[in-house]
Formats: C-alpha cells, structure tokens, sequence
C-alpha cells in the first residue's frame, strides 16, 4: 500500500465541512447508500432532550395585547381640528324659553250650587268669577314681566265641573288674547 493509498484511507474517516452538502457537486456519503461513521455516532449519542420552541402563549399574548389597545384607542379627530362653521351674526335665530303656564283652578262657588268659580295660581288665590277671568288675564299679560300671548294657559278642571264653565273660561283666555291654552285635569 503506498502511502498515497493509506492517506486517502485516512481521509476517508475524517469528517469534513462539506460532506453533506450537496450543493459543493461532491456527492455525498448518503447518495452512494453508506452512512458516515462519525453521523451515525452523532445521532447515537445526542444527550439531553430535543429543544423545540413553543409559540402558542406568546401568539395569545400578542393578540391580547392588540385587543387592548384596539379596546382603548379613540378614533376621532382632535376637538382642536374640527372645523368651525358659525352663522353670520345677522342670522342668529332667536330660542323660545320656557315659559312659566298660568294654571286656572276651578273650585266649587259655595253661594250657588253647581257654578264654579276660578283662581289664578301665583296671582290671585281668592276666588274670582268666570266673567272676571278675561280682565284678569289682561292685567297679567300687560303688567306681569315675562308673560305675553304665547304664554300657556292651562285649565285644570276635575271631572265635577260643567263643561260649560271650562268653555266658558277658555273663552275668556282667548278674550285676553292668549294663544296657547291647554285642558288639563285637577292635580
């Protein structure tokens, strides 16, 4: 044997970089069906268990974090960048306030039975009669500050009250120039 032979027989059991690479167009120890002894001895005797890596709980936690900040994000333009668009001073419209109703209460006339007479919550409690109320829805409208014809009048009459007396008040409501007048029962 010459020593060429006996160093190629040498080389033949050292495990070189390239030995399984098959792009290096060598072939290789497996393509020819042998297994180099030095693999087979590797494979053999690995030590310890095989390491792989679980995603599972960092994609769960990955998801949550993006439902919370999907949950607790606000998509809306800044109030500073909303764009402003005011009416011309000229055409500011004037807003109805909410007025004060004068409330008219039936209560029963004790010198004739079954005639009613009518007081004005808040501005006359004694008794007035039915023909009076015109003059004195009148007075309120012309010298109580705040009340005009739009001023609601509500009639509060209990079912023992003739219909004739409510239209007679009602009546006496429109005399006095009121626009808004509303039945209501007794409370």
């Amino acid at each position: 044997m010459s020593s060429d032979e006996a160093m190629s027989g040498s080389k033949a059991n050292v495990l070189s970089p390239n030995d399984g690479d098959h792009n290096a167009g060598r072939a290789s120890d497996t393509s020819r069906g042998q297994t180099h002894p030095l693999r087979s001895w590797l494979r053999r005797h690995r030590s310890g268990p095989v390491m792989s890596l679980n995603l599972t709980p960092m994609i769960d936690i990955v998801f949550l974090l993006l439902f919370f900040f999907l949950a607790v994000s606000r998509f809306r333009t800044m109030e500073g960048m909303l764009p402003a668009r005011l009416p011309a001073p000229a055409a500011a419209v004037s807003t109805d306030i909410p007025r004060t109703p004068i409330r008219i209460r039936f209560v029963a006339d004790f010198t004739a039975p079954g005639r009613f007479r009518v007081t004005i919550d808040r501005f006359g409690e004694s008794p007035l009669a039915i023909g009076s109320l015109a003059g004195a829805l009148a007075d309120i409208r012309d010298h109580q500050p705040g009340f005009d014809t739009n001023t609601p009048v509500h009639l509060l009459a209990g079912d023992e009250v003739s219909w004739d007396d409510v239209v007679n008040a009602y009546n006496a409501a429109l005399a006095a120039r009121y626009e808004r007048i509303f039945f209501a029962g007794s409370s």
